[in-house]
């Protein structure tokens, strides 16, 4: 038995019952490790049967998908691009294709959804291919076809991805192109998919995109942009206008997998420690919604952007002021691999501080109004001192210091002492 991409997003919905599965959750449970051709996934097939079966035998039922085809764009439309007549190019995709696969049984041939010239790289294309109907979840998706994109390099044609096709679902859309990754290609799926060329914050520190159409006239069905390209990071993001049959806006970056092995810091996810604090006279925090907590807000997160290195640990501290004021001082991080800091004091509603350096052994350093004073955090261990007093330790990571406090000195378990005047 194989697995495909589409198969594993399958599995985790049906083994999570009602509850909505993030539009990355696949990218999360697969990050670190490569992307693969089909053939390879069989491993990790089995072990996501295990965990999805419930009260069937297997993720994927055994019996064919019916003897009509699945309709698809992908498959049934003529080829488009401004190389679709060169036979000699369509040839060598179609050998391409095929030699990538390798034992994958597939129907007839492979069918050349459009190729033609990328900006500023060379020929790309894409390509899909029917499979042998079969039902490939327990509520009756049919896998029909398989896709992907081809981009030529100095040593040739080469299969950037490879995605099961399945009714019920939407494939990648995108890739990423060019020796550098810096020209981005969008492939018009019929979802009206808009581009955003970076990310900014708000003044309280809220994610700010603007999305703008994208234009599949010139290159007869696929849009290229040219973007700024970072090893650790990706600025753009993409949103579908129409949704697809679960709600869903996201657009997938069809080798996104290799991308993040690329920035060789492992995979994206699960997301970032998180470091949690009570302080002398904190409220019990709630269960669930916290109206505090920005993680569960809307507008604080990068919903359509693409994260490729592990994110940043976090800090969450709760205490309260001598005057008997409630606060929370958070960080956040985004797609951006940025952190904000943040400060509520006496209601929810945040203030945006500023964007501690990302490797810094004090990340929290809130000197609060009206001579509250001073919330500090870090991992390591903390003492700190009143001008040239003598130095008083701090039991924990996180505390909230007089206002007299001058001077904090963190030791992270592995290095030197590190002094930081406050």
């Amino acid at each position: 038995m194989v697995m495909t991409d589409t198969d594993i997003r399958t599995a985790l919905e049906q083994a999570t019952g009602e509850l909505r599965t993030a539009p990355d959750l696949l990218d999360r449970v697969r990050a670190g490790g490569q992307r693969r051709v089909v053939r390879r996934r069989t491993a990790l097939a089995a072990g996501l049967a295990t965990i999805a079966a419930g009260s069937t035998a297997g993720v994927l039922l055994a019996g064919g998908g019916g003897a009509t085809p699945v309709a698809s764009p992908l498959l049934d439309r003529p080829t488009r691009g401004d190389l679709r007549r060169d036979q000699r190019f369509l040839d060598q995709v179609r050998r391409a294709w095929r030699a990538n696969l390798g034992d994958v049984s597939v129907r007839g041939e492979p069918h050349v959804v459009w190729a033609g010239l990328a900006p500023h790289v060379n020929r790309a294309a894409v390509v899909a291919q029917r499979v042998p109907q079969r039902v490939a979840s327990p509520v009756g998706q049919i896998s029909y076809g398989l896709t992907g994109f081809v981009e030529e390099t100095t040593a040739g044609l080469r299969v950037i991805s490879l995605e099961e096709m399945l009714t019920g679902a939407t494939n990648a859309a995108a890739a990423l192109l060019g020796p550098e990754r810096d020209v981005l290609m969008v492939l018009d799926d019929g979802r009206d998919v808009r581009y955003s060329p970076a990310l900014s914050y708000a003044a309280d520190g809220k994610v700010d995109r603007s999305f703008a159409p994208l234009d599949f006239r010139v290159h007869d069905g696929v849009a290229f942009e040219a973007i700024q390209a970072r090893p650790t990071a990706i600025r753009v993001a993409l949103r579908a206008e129409v949704p697809d049959s679960r709600g869903d806006r996201s657009v997938g970056l069809a080798n996104i997998s290799q991308l993040i092995d690329d920035a060789g810091r492992g995979g994206p996810y699960p997301g970032p420690e998180r470091q949690v604090w009570s302080l002398a006279g904190a409220h019990e925090a709630p269960a669930a919604n916290d109206p505090w907590d920005l993680e569960v807000r809307d507008g604080y997160h990068d919903q359509y952007g693409y994260q490729l290195v592990p994110p940043a640990g976090t800090w969450y501290i709760r205490g309260a002021t001598a005057d008997r004021r409630q606060f929370v001082v958070q960080t956040l991080t985004g797609t951006d691999d940025r952190i904000r800091l943040f400060l509520s004091l006496g209601t929810p509603d945040p203030v945006l501080l500023g964007f501690p350096a990302l490797a810094a052994p004090l990340p929290v350093r809130v000197r609060l109004p009206d001579g509250q004073g001073v919330v500090v955090a870090g991992a390591g261990k903390l003492r700190y001192r009143v001008a040239r007093g003598d130095w008083l330790p701090i039991a924990g990571y996180a505390a909230l210091l007089p206002a007299a406090a001058r001077e904090v000195e963190v030791t992270p378990a592995k290095g030197q002492p590190v002094r930081f005047t406050l």
